[in-house]
């Protein structure tokens, strides 16, 4: 039986779901979501907030704009980084209180 009537998502979404979960083994990445969440923002600006040098960032930004997560808007000489769609940062946030719940539990023991 095809996986997309079984499970009513196709193939290309979970692997696509695969590919943006990679991107996220990285703490530098996860911090560069919180802040793109916040509203554009160049590469400059990000790497003076992350202190990370800019060819860094844009490695980084690179990986995210490859699977969508993050779009860019040019205007003048500037780039200008946005996130895709504003449920990834409510998915991460998500995330991200579960996995607190976990380490005070954790902590509790």
């Amino acid at each position: 039986m095809d996986s997309e009537l079984q499970f009513g998502v196709s193939d290309e979404v979970y692997a696509l779901h695969a590919e943006v979960c990679k991107l996220f083994t990285s703490p530098v990445r996860l911090k560069m979501l919180e802040l793109l969440g916040k509203g554009e923002i160049t590469v400059e600006e990000l790497s003076r907030i992350m202190n990370i040098s800019q060819p860094n960032a844009s490695q980084h930004l690179s990986l995210l704009r490859k699977t969508g997560v993050v779009r860019a808007r040019k205007e003048g000489n500037k780039t200008f980084y946005s996130l895709r769609d504003p449920r990834l940062l409510e998915a991460f946030n998500n995330m991200k209180a579960v996995l607190s719940d976990i380490l005070k539990d954790t902590k509790a023991l």
